[in-house]
């Protein structure tokens, strides 16, 4: 079963410890390019597991995992663009 983080527009932690990647959402204003850079922490100097970027005018973008993602310290999420906001899918280990 996954669990969302329900809709996000900051950088943050989203989980601590370990857990899966089961999907990653990224909306946009319309305008501006949104990115999320996903890395395995609690504090963003974690080996980055996974980017997704979403031209502006595509307004969202993202994908699911069939094959989650393994995460041993947690999610810390980096996003950037104006405006943008993301979504992530986590599941226990």
């Amino acid at each position: 079963m996954s669990v969302s983080s329900g809709e996000q527009s900051t950088t943050k932690v989203i989980i601590t410890g370990p857990c899966r990647l089961t999907g990653v959402g990224v909306c946009t204003d319309g305008t501006n390019l949104g990115k999320v850079v996903i890395d395995d922490s609690t504090d963003g100097n974690g080996t980055v597991k996974w980017e997704q970027g979403c031209a502006g005018a595509s307004l969202t973008g993202g994908r699911n995992f069939t094959d989650p993602l393994e995460f041993e310290n947690g999610i810390y999420v980096t996003v950037s663009g104006a405006n943008a906001t993301y979504f992530i899918e986590t599941a226990s280990p």
